[in-house]
């Protein structure tokens, strides 16, 4: 019986293996950079910041590794990067600011990638689901309502969804050239204000994301309430890897 088990169970692991040669499973990781530019609520001019509408916020360069697991026509995908934008200018007629946010963003997802025959380029269509922490600081210099100095912008994470097109470019069995463009809409899940309840400082709409409305804003008087409705934060990515397999 021992004899008749170990007999099958060769036999399944020979089938399996069979099966992943015949459709190439195989796994590519290697470094990534790119360029990451704000789009919608999360750009915008310094002046949108202080106003509370938006995080008025300029592109800014990221890095990372980005790891693929391929199963014929179809890849796992998982990356960590890390990136920074940041704005400088007016807040008010009479003050200006500095606003700097940091994200550090996982990914998890599939691609499904469309082959060219005879050909070394493999374009592809992906979805990634998206775990994204920021952080940050904010410098204001003579602004009505708000005291002058530097203050972090506290922590918080959200999570989303990225949708990808692409393209890999493959140099023999070893290396992989990937480029992609990536649109990510991060705070999709779990939005929130952050702010002191019945605060009257100003400050508190400024160091927290806050990417929900306040909920003491009043239209009639927002001096220390700015932030009268959610914000959403999404980002158009330009994404260049360096795949190695094995």
């Amino acid at each position: 019986m021992r004899k008749i088990s170990i007999i099958l169970v060769s036999l399944v692991i020979l089938s399996v293996s069979n099966t992943y040669s015949q459709v190439g499973i195989s796994v590519k990781i290697g470094p990534m950079l790119g360029l990451t530019s704000p789009t919608s609520d999360y750009s915008g001019e310094t002046a949108d910041f202080y106003a509370g509408t938006k995080y008025g916020l300029k592109s800014g360069f990221h890095f990372g590794a980005v790891g693929k697991v391929v199963f014929g026509p179809l890849n796992g995908r998982a990356s960590l990067s890390y990136g920074s934008l940041s704005n400088s200018g007016q807040s008010d007629p009479g003050g200006t600011v500095d606003v700097k946010n940091n994200l550090f963003m996982i990914t998890l997802g599939t691609e499904f990638g469309f082959a060219i025959p005879f050909s070394p380029v493999k374009p592809y269509a992906g979805l990634d689901l998206l775990f994204t922490t920021i952080s940050g600081s904010v410098d204001f210099k003579s602004t009505a309502n708000v005291p002058t100095g530097e203050r972090d912008i506290q922590s918080d994470s959200r999570t989303g969804l990225g949708f990808s097109i692409g393209s890999e470019v493959a140099f023999g069995k070893t290396f992989t050239l990937d480029l992609s463009l990536r649109y990510n809409l991060i705070n999709l899940f779990g939005k929130k204000y952050e702010g002191v309840a019945n605060s009257n400082n100003r400050l508190d709409a400024y160091t927290s994301l806050n990417d929900d409305a306040d909920p003491n804003y009043d239209a009639s008087s927002n001096s220390n309430h700015p932030i009268g409705s959610s914000r959403s934060i999404s980002t158009i990515q330009i994404n260049a890897g360096l795949l190695f397999g094995f």
